[in-house]
C-alpha cells in the first residue's frame, strides 16, 4: 500500500473548538450538501456520490458532517476510510476514488507540495507559491501555540539575561 488517506481522529481532544485547532483558521472552507443537486464549484459540490482525484496533498479538518472515500484501487491507496468532525484528514497526491457522503459536511483545507509548503489552490505542484516558507513558518508557529496552551503547567524555558555572559 503506497499512498493511503490517512487520519487522526478526534484531533486536539477537548482543547480543540468546533471550527478547528488555530493552525486551520486561515485554510479554505469546502462543504458539500448531499440533498442538494448542480454543478460543483471551487469551494461547493453536491450529490450523496461522486469521483474525486487529489492532483496535489490536502489536509483538511472535518468541522461537521460524515463521509466515506473509497479508492478506485485499493492495493494502491488502502481500505475504505470513513471521516467525521474533528478529524485531521492528509490526502495524499494522486488518490482517485469516489466520495459517498452522508450528511452535510464543511471541512477546512489546503494544499502541500512535496516539500511540506503550503501553496495555493491555483498554483501547480511545481510551482510553489513565492511565501509558502512564510507560511509553513506561520503553520507551525501556530502549532506550537496549540501546543503551548494544551500545556499550561509547563514553564517556558527563559534564557539568561545579556549581562550575564562571562560571569
Amino acid at each position: 500500500m503506497a499512498n493511503p488517506i490517512t487520519v487522526v481522529h478526534n484531533f486536539g481532544g477537548r482543547r480543540c473548538g468546533a471550527d478547528g485547532p488555530s493552525s486551520v483558521k486561515q485554510w479554505g472552507v469546502w462543504d458539500c450538501d448531499p440533498e442538494k443537486t448542480g454543478a460543483p464549484s471551487q469551494r461547493h459540490a453536491y450529490g450523496k456520490s461522486f469521483p474525486w482525484t487529489f492532483d496535489m496533498e490536502e489536509k483538511a479538518y472535518v468541522i461537521e458532517g460524515t463521509a466515506t472515500l473509497t479508492a478506485d484501487d485499493e492495493a494502491l491507496h488502502g481500505p475504505p476510510v470513513t471521516i467525521t468532525a474533528k478529524d485531521m484528514v492528509t490526502f495524499p497526491k494522486g488518490w482517485t476514488g469516489r466520495w459517498d457522503v452522508d450528511c452535510y459536511l464543511k471541512k477546512r483545507y489546503a494544499f502541500f507540495d512535496a516539500d511540506g509548503l503550503r501553496v495555493d489552490e491555483d498554483e501547480s505542484d511545481d510551482d510553489a507559491s513565492a511565501d509558502g516558507g512564510k507560511r509553513k513558518a506561520e503553520d507551525e508557529a501556530a502549532e506550537e501555540e496549540q501546543v503551548k496552551k494544551a500545556r499550561p503547567d509547563e514553564a517556558p524555558e527563559e534564557a539568561p539575561p545579556d549581562d550575564a555572559v562571562g560571569e
